[in-house]
């Protein structure tokens, strides 16, 4: 679709320097202005680069369409690799080295807990129906293989992690971020106001299903109908999985019915030359967690 030149004027002239300047900061956060010295650093050419990706017409221009859709709530983790590479299709970024996975959830406010719960399952379950995958809840952080929790700006996660170094952006922008495998962590800004079955706030179940497919080693894709399409496109009744998404999980978990994957056995070893001097001060008994780690055979933790 082209834009008037008189329209594209007067936009710039209202906003100027502040377009300018959020645009710099979005292709940044996002990319496709490169953050490595090799990379590209040319905003007209990120501009294109994100023009592309998003099926705009390609000017290298901040006109109305791509200003909107740099404004548009989104997905908190980028679309181009570090050096601004541009990603087709689905990409995957790592596994998990087992198909049967634990979640814990630390509620949000918005809705019941029943219902987050209810659509909690039901993003993952979209994931297990096209996949050898498995879920099943549990109610400690420590149990768990997928850690999901709410927050405002600069948050925790849950009560078991350390402060994210990716802070919220308040409501619109930022919905959610989550981290690949076999990291766990899902982050869902509790600034949003998150609905069940409305086309009011911000559907959880569509927000969830996306985030959950990065939890599983998914990246962005460029495909508009995706669910890892970056964009939030919003509540749609009988909602389900794109091919392009099916075919991205499937790629790293087989289609249903395939083999389980069944984790390596775990080595029963020391990782520290000290160990037995560790055990003949007591620190088996007085510091158990990291002797897990350092010192799990000595201690008779395996």
């Amino acid at each position: 679709m082209l834009w008037l030149v008189a329209i594209f004027l007067s936009f710039n002239v209202v906003l100027g320097e502040d377009v300018q300047t959020m645009a710099a900061n979005f292709l940044n956060k996002y990319n496709y202005l490169s953050q490595s010295r090799s990379g590209n650093h040319d905003l007209p050419s990120a501009i294109k680069k994100f023009q592309e990706f998003n099926s705009l017409p390609v000017t290298g221009e901040l006109d109305q369409a791509t200003v909107k859709l740099m404004k548009t709530p989104r997905c908190g983790l980028p679309d181009v690799d570090d050096n601004g590479n541009r990603r087709r299709r689905y990409v995957t970024y790592g596994k998990w080295s087992k198909s049967a996975l634990k979640y814990y959830v630390q509620h949000g406010a918005d809705l019941s807990q029943a219902q987050q719960d209810a659509d909690f399952r039901k993003a993952l379950q979209f994931w297990a129906d096209q996949s050898s995958l498995t879920f099943r809840q549990v109610y400690s952080p420590n149990d768990a293989d997928l850690k999901i929790s709410f927050g405002h700006y600069t948050h925790q996660g849950t009560n078991a992690e350390d402060i994210c170094g990716y802070p919220f952006d308040g409501q619109g922008g930022v919905l959610a971020h989550a981290f690949f495998p076999e990291d766990g962590r899902a982050h869902f800004d509790e600034s949003e106001y998150y609905t069940a079955n409305s086309d009011q706030g911000t559907s959880l179940l569509w927000v969830a299903t996306h985030e959950f497919g990065h939890s599983l080693g998914l990246a962005h894709s460029n495909v508009q109908g995706a669910v890892m399409y970056p964009y939030y496109t919003g509540y749609t009744p009988g909602m389900k999985l794109h091919y392009d998404d099916i075919s991205g999980i499937q790629s790293l978990y087989g289609g249903p019915g395939s083999v389980p994957i069944t984790s390596a056995p775990e080595v029963c070893k020391d990782d520290s030359p000290h160990c037995a001097s560790y055990k003949s001060s007591g620190h088996c008994e007085k510091y158990p967690d990291s002797m897990k780690t350092w010192c799990k055979k000595t201690c008779s933790f395996c």
